[in-house]
């Protein structure tokens, strides 16, 4: 009895000494990971996932008992067993962040386990003789549950992941079945007249119906599609649990656990209304009065506007202006595909043989750097003709998670070199291909735009003509403000499903903006866009915000309006008013996170400075992207500024910076980063 007691204590001063250290491990795991979701931006990479996943199960058997609660059996102690089992079970995983995961698995599972021990003691045999005899005890026990078990997941890489959480289970059955069996000498018996005594089989009294359990554990996903959207996920887990499995008896049951997970990723569900259709819903529905029963909350928004540099002002009106303009609109010399894809996307407009014959750069009057660039392609296939000595590479790169696939950079290339010559018959010996797996030039592959940025095929020339800028005499449309900000609420604040918001102008939408909960605090809308071609001829513009509840009833605010005043060419013209050119030059775009002028951009500023006549007005305003925090953008975009003020021989003063607080472009797309990752130089001279 001593012995057993002192083995029951030292099987606890274990559990003492393991359990703590499981929690501390555990908890170390998820306060790093929280505090690195603090530092790193949201990410669309990662999707709900769905699936299903099969383990062997290896049980590790921890006791100190001889027998069962009123269970007769004459064996000194069971200590230690093992045995196998198997689970089943649905997993649900969701994205808490790029390197966070919530895994909520359910599974059902039966498992065994033996203990056996060997017993050599004296007894008197059939002939009244002393021998000694061998005894084995044998006690196998037999479990069938149900577990719930959240896991957080840390994404070590975008493959890999280590698991860690609780495992919660609901014991089914729990039986026993034990006997002992009297091996030797072959003669003996027990008083019982037969080989065995103390046989039984029946459920194990006082079993607990609770199975609680801490689990660690790392997977790693297979991608099975090119689309990444069904995934094989080999995985091994081990749950350890200080709860006995029966009440007065000393029996831990611990489990490492072995297998495959199959899951995909279920297709969204797409809004069935257009941007119109909701709109046209919206506008019929009365806008609710706070206080009206059945109304939880009621919607408004105001608006505000937004200068060139970024600055908050009020506004009353928009002012629109036209002005004969010289532009100049820089050419990105990369094609961005899609991931784990060397087809180039239906944004690259294609032209046939007919069409190529009438291309001509004098078309690109009054359009806007990203609607020239995205004729890229084009733009290469007409030069080349033009300049038949010149000859181009073409780099293929390609990202970390495409890994898997060697040749897909070398693939993309060789895809825009099969358009040149097809398309614009250019000469297969013009044209070098490669690959490589990352860019020379990289942008942060730790994140999900730098990885998309990643996936590209670079263009190189031995003529500056080929990739030069495009330049045209245009009619510039100066928007004042330069943007507006939109400060949609609801009152109360509720969870929310989705909003939208829309501008418009008689029944035509010009913008349309939407998300889901929460309401944000602001929506800024850059005007300027596209010259601000899109609120041509019109006289006002009307914005309202609807928001969806939870139980799908739209919300609408009430209509507003805002007056938009133009004043155009042949106005001017007609009243002899006074007037000026505004000339508008864009630089070659400056690399991920640089502020020093290139030899391209040198040239080009070289081109401002002899075309700035004498009384001249020079501002200059740099921009960046929605890479890295807003301080240290705002401080980029200076920098660059005053760089080409520099350049120019302007003062610094001319020059300021608007960070990433009112992006050029749209910058959910790699070429919108980096076509907003420029500076522009806005020349004004008064027309005599």
């Amino acid at each position: 009895m001593k012995n057993t007691i002192n083995q029951l204590v030292e099987s606890h001063r274990n559990v003492n000494r393991i359990m703590p250290r499981l929690v501390y491990v555990i908890a170390f795991l998820i306060v790093a990971v929280v505090a690195m979701k603090s530092q790193t931006d949201n990410s669309k990479e990662s999707s709900l996932r769905v699936g299903l996943f099969g383990n062997v199960d290896y049980s590790l058997y921890s006791a100190s008992f001889s027998q069962l609660p009123g269970i007769p059996n004459c064996c000194p102690e069971f200590k230690s067993g093992s045995g196998v089992g198997w689970l089943v079970g649905l997993s649900y995983l969701a994205p808490i962040s790029e390197d966070l995961n919530l895994h909520l698995r359910m599974h059902y599972g039966a498992h065994n386990g033996m203990f056996s021990v060997t017993e050599t003691k004296e007894i008197v045999d059939g002939s009244d003789n002393r021998v000694n005899a061998t005894i084995t005890h044998e006690l196998t026990g037999t479990f069938n549950q149900v577990s719930l078990e959240p896991l957080l997941g840390y994404k070590v890489t975008s493959e890999f992941s280590i698991l860690g959480g609780v495992t919660v289970g609901y014991l089914l059955s729990s039986k026993f079945e034990q006997q002992e069996t009297l091996s030797s000498p072959d003669n003996a018996v027990f008083s019982t007249g037969s080989k065995v005594r103390n046989y039984d089989n029946t459920d194990i009294p006082g079993a607990q119906s609770i199975a609680l359990g801490l689990t660690v554990g790392a997977n790693y996903d297979i991608a099975l599609n090119s689309s990444k959207t069904v995934f094989l996920s080999p995985e091994v887990l081990f749950s350890f649990s200080p709860l006995s499995v029966a009440k007065d008896v000393s029996w831990t049951i611990q489990h490492l656990r072995g297998g495959l997970q199959l899951s995909f990723i279920p297709p969204a569900i797409e809004d069935t209304l257009s941007d119109y259709e909701l709109y046209e819903v919206v506008r019929a529905i009365k806008p609710p009065t706070k206080g009206t029963p059945g109304v939880q909350f009621v919607s408004d928004v105001t608006v505000s506007g937004l200068s060139s540099d970024g600055r908050q002002v009020a506004v009353s009106s928009v002012k629109v202006e036209e002005f004969e303009s010289n532009r100049i609109r820089p050419i990105l010399p990369y094609v961005f595909f899609d991931e784990m894809s060397a087809t180039i996307p239906q944004r690259y407009p294609s032209v046939n043989e007919t069409q190529r014959e009438n291309y001509s750069m004098d078309n690109f009057y009054n359009l806007d750097a990203m609607v020239t660039y995205y004729q890229l392609l084009n733009i290469v296939g007409r030069r080349m003709e033009d300049n038949p000595a010149a000859t181009i590479t073409l780099t293929g790169c390609g990202d970390k998670s495409e890994s898997g696939v060697a040749d897909m950079g070398t693939r993309r290339a060789s895809a825009v070199k099969n358009y040149l010559t097809s398309n614009w018959g250019i000469s297969d010996s013009r044209i070098t291909t490669m690959g490589r797996e990352l860019p020379e030039q990289a942008s942060n592959s730790a994140d999900a735009d730098g990885r998309e940025e990643n996936r590209r095929v670079e263009i190189s020339s031995n003529s500056s003509v080929i990739l030069a800028p495009v330049s045209s005499k245009d009619t510039l449309r100066s928007v004042e403000p330069a943007g507006l900000r939109f400060s949609p609420t609801i009152d109360p604040r509720v969870p929310i499903h989705s909003w939208t918001l829309w501008v418009t102008s008689g029944d035509r939408i010009i913008k349309a903006f939407h998300d889901g909960d929460p309401v944000p605090a602001s929506v800024d809308w850059r005007i300027a866009d596209q010259g601000g071609n899109h609120i041509k001829n019109t006289t006002q513009l009307k914005y309202l915000v609807a928001v969806r509840d939870s139980a799908s009833q739209l919300i609408p605010s009430a209509t507003k309006t805002i007056p938009v005043t133009e004043i155009t060419l042949a106005s001017k013209l007609k009243s002899g008013g006074p007037d000026k050119t505004v000339d508008r030059y864009s630089m070659i775009l400056f690399p991920f996170d640089k502020s020093d002028l290139t030899v391209d951009n040198m040239e080009i500023t070289q081109n401002i400075k002899n075309n700035i006549q004498p009384g001249a007005r020079v501002s200059i305003i740099g921009y960046t992207d929605r890479s890295g925090g807003e301080e240290y953008n705002q401080k980029l975009s200076e920098q660059r500024a005053k760089s080409v003020a520099r350049s120019l021989s302007q003062s610094e003063s001319a020059a300021t910076g608007v960070g990433e607080r009112l992006p050029l472009y749209d910058n959910n797309s790699p070429e919108g980063r980096f076509y907003s990752r420029t500076v522009e130089v806005f020349v004004e001279t008064d027309r005599k």
